[in-house]
């Protein structure tokens, strides 16, 4: 009996999306997880020593080798691949997609690391964003430079082939309590609040804001490793972050979410939020006006006045219930966890 085909799977951190697709990857494939540690930075030289020898071991019958995220830790894969003609695509999340030097955001604004980008991206087979604005984007959002994102955007004589594959969510883990909240809560989840995290998620921007709103109560979900509760408004609280599975729970008890990002791929906290009931209040950047469509408010500037202004007219708005169910239905039809079950391993091997 003939067995999975056999794929080598290179990761360098280890986040729940990125879990997903190796759980997801796994029912597939004869999947060899190679992880590959960016820390500390002065190892990186021994870490591509290693991880040379890693593919060189496992390489015999390798149909594909798959990458999450690209950097440093993809420049040998793609390579290898090259060479000995194994079929190499590069997952892209976000980062490697965005040169924000002002925020320190983005494999762009380093040198060294853009090398490595960019060699990753002209000799990988193929390259999977989970969103068309990671291909190609122009910020209005706010006034960083350069306006041009993507990695089209960025490098526009790049000719590697692509295609689109949106990150999936399970309805049947993440949905709401079995009646509307109708408090004036809201809740952002990020994944710190020290720079230049912070800037990045708009942390900053919410905390300008809050005072606006003194009925209202805001969470920060996050590993806090930054701010004081004393630096804090009066109605906002930090959460520390909770186990994935507890997630759930912690989104359906707030009426809004918050995801006013300056920059990022195809935010899953968002998603995972609207599911649960969650309306959301979003920022005019990358994926997330088309994740929230008409179901929610679309933040167009960077300013406390604008934020403040969609959060206003959330708060008055005499059709909460009604929202609260569009934007879980608006998720159920367009980022259906089966839909990348089917479409990821076809990309893979075709």
């Amino acid at each position: 009996m003939k067995g999975k085909p056999k794929i080598l799977y290179v990761y360098a951190f280890n986040s729940s999306f990125i879990r997903k697709d190796k759980e997801l990857l796994e029912g597939n494939f004869d999947l060899v997880p190679l992880f590959f540690n960016p820390l500390p930075r002065w190892k990186t030289p021994f870490s591509l020593l290693t991880q040379g020898f890693q593919i060189l071991f496992n390489l015999r019958r390798t149909k594909a080798i798959v990458c999450q995220f690209a950097g440093f830790h993809t420049v040998l894969p793609v390579l290898i691949g090259k060479v000995s003609r194994t079929k190499t695509s590069i997952i892209l999340l976000g980062a490697e997609c965005h040169n924000y030097p002002g925020i320190q955001h983005g494999n762009f604004r380093k040198k060294g690391l853009a090398w490595a980008t960019k060699i990753s991206f002209k000799y990988a087979s193929q390259l999977l964003p989970i969103d068309d604005s990671l291909v190609n984007f122009e910020n209005t959002y706010d006034d960083s430079e350069p306006k041009h994102q993507g990695f089209i955007g960025l490098l526009p004589s790049l000719t590697t082939k692509y295609q689109v594959i949106p990150h999936g969510f399970d309805s049947a883990i993440f949905k709401p309590a079995e009646q509307f909240n109708h408090s004036n809560s809201f809740i952002t989840v990020s994944s710190s609040v020290a720079p230049p995290v912070f800037q990045r998620k708009g942390i900053d921007l919410i905390l300008k804001t809050a005072p606006l709103f003194p009925q209202c109560n805001f969470t920060i979900l996050c590993k806090n490793d930054y701010l004081e509760e004393s630096e804090l408004p009066n109605n906002v609280k930090l959460l520390q972050a909770v186990p994935y599975e507890k997630l759930p729970e912690i989104l359906s008890a707030h009426s809004f979410y918050l995801q006013v990002s300056i920059a990022e791929g195809l935010p899953n906290a968002l998603c995972e939020a609207m599911l649960c009931g969650c309306i959301p209040i979003g920022s005019n950047a990358f994926a997330i006006p088309y994740i929230i469509e008409n179901t929610g408010f679309i933040v167009k500037k960077r300013t406390v006045e604008a934020l403040a202004q969609q959060i206003k007219l959330a708060l008055e708005s005499n059709n909460k219930i009604e929202l609260s169910k569009a934007a879980r239905k608006r998720i159920i039809e367009n980022f259906p966890l089966e839909f990348r079950i089917q479409k990821l391993p076809i990309a893979i091997l075709n």
